[in-house]
């Protein structure tokens, strides 16, 4: 038994570094999980998948078509044919085969090119979906990313917020044990309070959106919450990453790519169904093995005949049916066009926008670098004035909620920093 309780012991010691590690969540470890288990990165690869079978479909129009056929006739009662000679109507069974098999191939020829619009149409598909694919992985990181700063800044606040209420409780004590004593008022004791209240309400606020955070970075990498921790630090902005950062000349993300692709694979399609009023000329040749005399399968009666020739298919009239589908690929033909177009225009303001995001954040983050320490220093003075008697504690308290108030916008300029940061990976398409 103690032997068995010594391995059950070294075993857990053994297992316990591993299972800290497995709830301890990185930046690389959402990145991992996320290319791994989102729905949206496996949604863009099925449709790759499909759009590349989608081509092999198309190509297949170039090639001849193969068939096999046979029929085996278990009972019949065959047409019959009246002749007359001389005078006496005579009834013939018309001859049918009791058993035939068939091979036919059959090869279109000319049908206006749209076997080759249509092939087009799926090759720049296949390619979209490709870049899609590419553009849905690059997204997902930096989705990624920004949920799990955001989930960091959240947990920054919230200590900020219990420092704050904690404080506030202490001071709160110390103004009622001097109302106590007569050196406070009753004015001192309300304004603590009024103000703790406050604070309070948003610590709740600040408990609840580090919760939240986290389950959206969860949700975002497609796993279950299962008590994960989150490990790693606010990246520090700096200005002169994007200072001197042009728009390029050429569009490089991959989402634009796919649009214009897609715009290319519309007009291929326009350009195939329009083609519905060309004739469709193949060749093909068919051979026969039959049996016309007796009914089994195995016996010597079976004789062989083939054909070769040419085949012509105008469709003259069907409705409209083709009309209206060359009228749909037109409309979206229309469609693809004008939203590459729209993304396009989109595109150069999302560049400046997050660029002058990024550079106001790095300042704010720099402007409020210097008043931490500033109010660092002012606290530091009042609780030394405050302790010789010439400060009072409702001053102590305003320069410590001065210091938590730049503590917090210190916090939130990193955190939009690094929105701006990734929002303008985004709209260039690569990481900076």
């Amino acid at each position: 038994m103690k032997k068995i309780k010594f391995a059950a012991a070294i075993t857990a010691l053994l297992c316990a570094p591993a299972a800290v590690q497995a709830e301890t969540l990185s930046l690389a470890d959402s990145l991992n999980l996320a290319n791994g288990n989102s729905p949206q990165v496996k949604r863009a690869e099925a449709a790759k998948d499909e759009a590349s079978w989608r081509k092999v479909e198309a190509y297949s129009q170039f090639l001849p078509r193969l068939t096999v056929s046979g029929s085996h006739l278990l009972d019949n009662k065959f047409m019959v044919e009246t002749l007359n000679f001389a005078g006496n109507p005579t009834t013939i069974e018309l001859i049918q085969p009791y058993t035939i098999w068939s091979a036919r191939a059959e090869w279109l020829v000319f049908d206006g090119l749209a076997n080759y619009d249509r092939y087009r149409s799926m090759t720049y598909g296949a390619n979209a979906a490709e870049k899609e694919a590419d553009w849905a992985k690059f997204q997902i990181n930096e989705e990624t990313k920004l949920k799990f700063y955001r989930a960091l800044a959240a947990i920054e606040l919230e200590k900020v917020s219990n420092q704050n209420v904690k404080t506030l409780e202490d001071h709160l004590d110390r103004a009622k044990a001097f109302r106590k004593s007569g050196a406070g008022t009753n004015f001192d004791v309300l304004r603590v309070e009024v103000q703790l209240n406050e604070a309070q309400s948003e610590k709740l606020n600040a408990e609840d959106n580090t919760i939240l955070s986290r389950q959206n970075l969860l949700v975002g990498l497609g796993v279950e919450d299962g008590g994960q921790t989150l490990a790693g630090a606010l990246p520090i902005p700096d200005a002169q990453k994007v200072a001197n950062l042009k728009k390029p000349a050429k569009i490089e993300r991959l989402d634009y790519q796919a649009l214009t692709d897609r715009e290319l694979a519309a007009h291929k399609a326009w350009l195939a169904a329009y083609k519905h009023w060309v004739p469709r000329f193949s060749v093909f040749g068919q051979a026969d093995y039959y049996n016309n005399i007796s009914k089994g399968l195995t016996d010597q009666d079976f004789n062989n005949a083939y054909s070769v020739g040419v085949a012509m298919t105008w469709n003259i009239f069907d409705g409209f049916a083709s009309t209206a589908q060359s009228a749909q690929a037109d409309a979206r033909q229309v469609q693809a066009k004008e939203v590459t177009r729209q993304a396009k225009l989109k595109d150069s303001y999302d560049f400046d926008f997050w660029k002058r995001r990024y550079l106001y954040s790095a300042a704010l983050y720099k402007a409020k670098t210097v008043d931490v320490e500033k109010a660092q220093e002012s606290v530091r003075l009042a609780t030394q004035s405050f302790k010789a008697g010439t400060r009072t504690s409702s001053e102590v308290l305003d320069a410590e909620l001065d210091l938590f108030r730049a503590r917090a916008g210190l916090v939130n300029a990193q955190v939009n920093a690094a929105e701006a940061l990734v929002s303008l990976e985004l709209s260039l398409g690569k990481e900076l």
